[in-house]
């Protein structure tokens, strides 16, 4: 009877190990990824090391420039919005409206043949008009004269890189607090900025903006004089000549004043949740707006490690019975945990690199450079690489334990051995 009560004990202390490796292999690899990727400082270290905010004006300058400029429907017919329902309806008829669908939506590419199938439609019903202009709710004239560089001089201008830095990593406090609870909404300020703005900073990027335009006409000379006399001439954007820029640069400068007291001290990143909340009040954690629920799985993750810690407590109540049997019921299961959480860690980088080319950079817009393209990888190989050394460098630790308590038992077993006293044979008569 004795026998049959120490095997189901032990078959019990081997369910719960099982269960024991599977539930620490899944708390390592979550715990982990809650602890660094909620974590503002892996992203501040990330973009100060990748030195982003030196280049932040070129990216920006850049997206600026190709957005303004980039038509979809020079592309792709099929992406443009404002088109006929005729040339809808041909679209479909000869795409079909799941492959029409698609296509519109951006996620894939017309083939050439599907190109030569819809050009009757462009020739019947004629080309859908391309976007962009100012008419149609485009960005302003004197916008579209500023090339990548002039936007690059001029936003280092109005924010340095101590500026953006400073900012960046206020956006940051303020959306992880946000999610961890410790705030109702997520702000940031911009009275800085908005000092720049009004100061030599504000003088000096006016002049750099003028000087991207093109000279100014007599009728435009005309209209900025009577705004310097107090006339309603407005606000232009146009390249004067020196003399004149430096009559007009007072009534400029304090009109680029007004325009930044319409800037508000702080601008709100993320709203308080105003959405419905659950189908009845208090129904549970779940039932809450998705941020309140981000939390709980947040706070779930975080002790996610006192399951396995209680089934190793389970093995131990059903399967150890002496000291050599503890380090093998511990020992054991811990090895396969640190091995088998070894290999997700390892292959956190290539499975980003193969992610990466097959799903990004098939889906970045064609208005986004190569370098952009390539500083966003960075950052991500950065905090995936911090990430993996993290799970790398504990399950290692788990491995060299549980591998010392397995060696370990088996040492006392030979030791238990050796000093078993030898029982001498009984005299012969």
């Amino acid at each position: 009877m004795r026998k049959v009560l120490t095997f189901f004990a032990r078959f019990i202390a081997a369910i719960f190990a099982i269960l024991f490796v599977i539930t620490a292999v899944l708390a390592l690899l979550l715990f982990n990824v809650e602890r660094q990727l909620f974590n503002p400082n892996l992203y501040k270290k990330a973009i100060t090391e990748q030195q982003l905010y030196d280049h932040l004006p070129g990216i920006i300058g850049e997206l600026l420039t190709t957005s303004m400029s980039y038509n979809p429907c020079a592309q792709n017919p099929l992406l443009c919005e404002d088109i006929s329902a005729e040339l809808r309806a041909c679209y479909t008829q000869t795409l079909g409206e799941e492959r029409y669908t698609a296509l519109a939506s951006g996620q894939d590419q017309p083939t050439e043949v599907e190109k030569e199938a819809i050009q009757p439609c462009l020739d019947k019903y004629g080309a859908p008009m391309e976007n962009g202009n100012e008419d149609q709710g485009g960005p302003p004239a004197f916008m579209r004269n500023l090339t990548a560089a002039d936007w690059e001089a001029i936003i280092k201008t109005l924010a340095p890189p101590e500026l953006l830095q400073a900012l960046t990593e206020n956006v940051l406090d303020q959306v992880f607090a946000y999610l961890n609870g410790e705030t109702a909404t997520a702000k940031i300020s911009l009275l800085k900025l908005k000092e720049r703005i009004t100061g030599q900073a504000g003088q000096d990027a006016l002049q750099q903006l003028m000087a991207a335009q093109p000279p100014c006409t007599v009728e435009q000379l005309v209209q900025m004089a009577a705004g310097a006399l107090g006339g309603e001439g407005g606000m232009l954007f146009c390249n004067p000549p020196e003399e004149i820029l430096a009559i007009m640069l007072p009534e400029l400068q304090s009109q680029l004043g007004s325009l930044a007291k319409q800037i508000p001290d702080e601008a709100v990143i993320i709203k308080p949740y105003t959405g419905p909340l659950g189908a009845t009040p208090g129904g549970g954690p779940l039932s809450a707006d998705p941020f309140t629920t981000l939390r709980y799985v947040r706070l779930g993750l975080r002790w996610s490690p006192l399951l396995p810690f209680a089934l190793l407590l389970m093995v131990t109540l059903f399967g150890v019975r002496s000291l050599k049997g503890w380090l093998r019921w511990w020992g054991i299961p811990i090895f396969f945990v640190g091995a088998i959480a070894l290999l997700p860690g390892i292959a956190m980088l290539p499975a980003l690199n193969w992610a990466w080319n097959n799903f990004v950079v098939t889906r970045i817009p064609p208005f986004l450079s190569a370098d952009v393209a390539n500083i966003g990888h960075k950052l991500a190989i950065y905090i995936i690489h911090g990430l993996s050394e993290q799970i790398i460098l504990q399950t290692a630790i788990l491995l060299a334990v549980g591998l010392a308590m397995w060696v370990g038992s088996c040492f006392i077993k030979t030791r238990a051995a050796e000093s078993t006293p030898v029982t001498p044979p009984p005299p012969t008569a």
